[in-house]
């Protein structure tokens, strides 16, 4: 059976050749001189030092009007600036010493080709008085933005799909960034030389359910009534009902009874002897104690996905993951985000920090939107 023709057209992945400039803007007229060594680094002399920096925030000024490139800098200005690499090989070599050029270079040509202004933290001056994690790759503001008078909008760091996540240490780092009123923000790369990115936040995880502590005594008798005549069934419990059950966001409503998966009915069995929560159910009753409805999440790959309302009545806005079971790699990490996403949900890695619940955000992001 012949394959049914398609109707969209493909998307064109992006390729970078050397020695083949991408911007559509006329060469100068007069050749530019490639960067030259000075100092250990690679320089551009005045003035095109000027216009480089001042209009492109490209590279990190010196006193006598030249700039240093980096790396990466290089070949931006070498696709979109007409400049001349170094030499033949010199892109080889700089694979050679440092591999991780090809992310950087991927990565910085990506944010910039929407006009954002992605800039390395190298080439800060000490006198601006950023202060940035020991993660952050560069500092970005928008393309609106003046850079040498506004303060950057974003730090930035980025990975190989194939990294490993350190996921307290990633928390950590959105927490410090987010703290100081910028946007944390990572870029992707994976194997086709593709950029993904991403913006992290903590995810403020709350609805509107009515909680064991504001019911009335008669309901929550009525509730211990009800369970104690519940009958095992599989890892949770059926409850056949002869009346309403007050605590609609715990269990569901089937056969006419109320059926309660594990997890629920040990926290209940909590709630109502008024015995302490174990660490088991540690973060299950944090997030109760928020107002939300959880269901289970298998279908999503996640632990839960949360409602903000009763269900029936709008979607599930997160899906969460515990930080014990959360991807291993970025990989793995970025299909669990494009899952939820796909099902126009928020995913969310769950970690308890000096007895306190946080959740930190993944979505993906583009420049411009």
């Amino acid at each position: 059976m012949g394959r049914h023709k398609r109707e969209f057209t493909p998307r064109v992945r992006t390729t970078r050749p050397l020695g083949v400039v991408q911007t559509p803007n006329k060469a100068p007229s007069t050749p530019l001189a490639p960067p030259q060594k000075k100092d250990g680094e690679w320089f551009i002399e005045a003035p095109l030092a000027a216009r480089l920096y001042q209009k492109s925030a490209l590279g990190r000024i010196d006193s006598d009007g030249g700039c240093f490139l980096r790396n990466e800098e290089i070949l931006f200005c070498h696709w979109h600036r007409h400049l001349p690499l170094p030499s033949e090989d010199w892109f080889n070599e700089c694979v050679k010493e440092d591999p991780n050029v090809v992310a950087r270079a991927v990565a910085f040509d990506v944010a910039r080709s929407g006009g954002e202004l992605v800039v390395p933290v190298e080439n800060l001056p000490a006198k601006r008085g950023f202060v940035t994690a020991p993660t952050t790759w560069a500092l970005r503001w928008n393309r609106e933005q003046n850079f040498t008078k506004e303060a950057p909008v974003a730090h930035v760091r980025w990975a190989w799909t194939t990294d490993d996540v350190d996921w307290q240490e990633l928390e950590a780092w959105t927490r410090q960034v987010t703290s100081d009123g910028m946007l944390a923000e990572l870029f992707v790369i994976d194997e086709e030389l593709d950029v993904t990115m991403y913006r992290l936040t903590h995810a403020d995880i709350s609805g509107n359910q009515r909680l064991w502590r504001d019911m009335k005594a008669a309901e929550q008798q009525q509730i211990q009534t009800q369970w104690g005549k519940r009958i095992p069934r599989g890892d949770g419990w059926y409850v056949p009902l002869t009346g309403p059950w007050p605590f609609t966001s715990l269990g569901i409503e089937h056969l006419s009874g109320r059926h309660l998966r594990a997890e629920e009915g040990r926290w209940l069995s909590c709630l109502i002897s008024e015995e302490p929560i174990g660490n088991d159910l540690a973060l299950y009753n944090d997030l109760m104690n928020r107002g939300v409805v959880l269901r289970p999440g298998f279908k999503y790959g996640s632990q839960w996905r949360i409602y903000d309302a009763a269900v029936g009545e709008t979607h599930a806005p997160w899906l969460l993951l515990p930080v014990e079971q959360a991807p291993i790699t970025w990989n793995a990490a970025c299909l669990s985000v494009r899952l939820a996403e796909g099902v126009h949900k928020s995913w969310v890695c769950a970690f308890e920090i000096e007895k306190q619940w946080s959740y930190l955000q993944v979505q993906r992001w583009l420049p411009g939107r």
